[in-house]
Parts: C-alpha cells; structure tokens; sequence
C-alpha cells in the first residue's frame, strides 16, 4: 500500500486533491493508495515521526511554515520520503529553494492538471522504488562481501518502516527513556 500525505492550509485543495487521486475512473490509477491530508504541516510532522510515508505533497505558502521548510524536515525524518512542492507561487527562488534545500523530486504549479499531476505522482514513485530497490541490492551485495552484516541491513529496514524504532535513548544509570 502507498501512503501519502498532503499538506496545505486550503481545505478546498486539500479534498479536491484527495478525490481526483482516489478517482479510479481517471488515469492513470493510483491501486492500493492511503491518503492522509493535513491543514498544518507541524500537524503532519509529529504523523510522519511516527509513521512510514512513500510521497508528501505540500503547498509552498502556510501560515505555519513554508513549504521548504516542512519538506526539508521530512527529509530530515524520512530521507526516503518522496517530496512534491505544490503552489501558485512561480517565484523561480522558491523553486530553487525547494530543489536545493528540501531536494524535492518535482514543483507542480497550481492551477494543476488531474492528469499532469497524478502522471507526476506516478513517475516520481516508480523513481522511488527503483532507488529503494537499488539500495536494496547493493546492501546484499555488501552482505555477501562481508561489509555489513545482515543485522545492519534489518536495522536500516526497521528504521525505514517505523521512523524513530532503533534509536534508543538512555538514562545516567542505564535505564530506558520510553516517550510518552
């Protein structure tokens, strides 16, 4: 199952990318797709540290933050979490913002195309599975040449399925700092 999520301050953005992508009558289809939308991308944030996400899309203006900003910290939580930047705004600036510091994979202008846009969606998930499947293979080749252990390979595994899993914080006295 794809999981997306979608950040935008609009409502009305937000549904109407929500039904033109769980459309099946238009293509191309989107089979097995969750998606989860959000008006606040620090809302979206504290979900996407606790969850693993295949593709956000967020609009570039918020009251909250920009964004840049909000996709540059999905990177930070989730740097196999593909980006889209979603906006009105063709400030070529913020275009380069976008590319340069949240290495976002596409920028789609609003108004946008239902067909344009969810082409996008495909191509820039078929994108990430290939990266993923290419990561995939390499580690096994490292397997087989002893430069990681499968351990490892299973440690990065957990860490991309529920962000946060293996970083355990400690106590002075050794204990286990659990969060609330």
């Amino acid at each position: 199952m794809t999981h997306l999520f979608i950040v935008d301050d609009e409502v009305n953005v937000l549904n109407s990318l929500r039904r033109m992508l769980l459309n099946v009558a238009g293509a191309p289809v989107l089979p097995d797709l969750r998606v989860s939308v959000f008006v606040s991308p620090v809302e979206a944030l504290i979900h996407i540290n606790k969850q693993s996400v295949d593709l956000v899309i967020s609009d570039y203006r918020m009251p909250e933050m920009d964004g840049v900003a909000f996709l540059a910290r999905v990177r930070d939580l989730q740097p196999d979490t593909a980006r889209i930047m979603l906006s009105a705004c063709t400030d070529m600036d913020a275009v380069v913002r976008a590319i340069n510091e949240a290495n976002i994979f596409r920028f789609v202008s609003k108004p946008w195309s239902d067909d344009e846009l969810k082409s996008a969606i495909v191509q820039v998930l078929a994108h990430r599975h290939l990266l993923l499947e290419n990561r995939h293979l390499a580690n096994e080749v490292r397997c087989q040449r002893g430069v990681i252990s499968r351990q490892q390979v299973e440690l990065a595994l957990l860490e991309r399925e529920s962000p946060g899993i293996t970083r355990v914080r400690w106590t002075e006295d050794g204990g286990v700092l659990m969060d609330d």
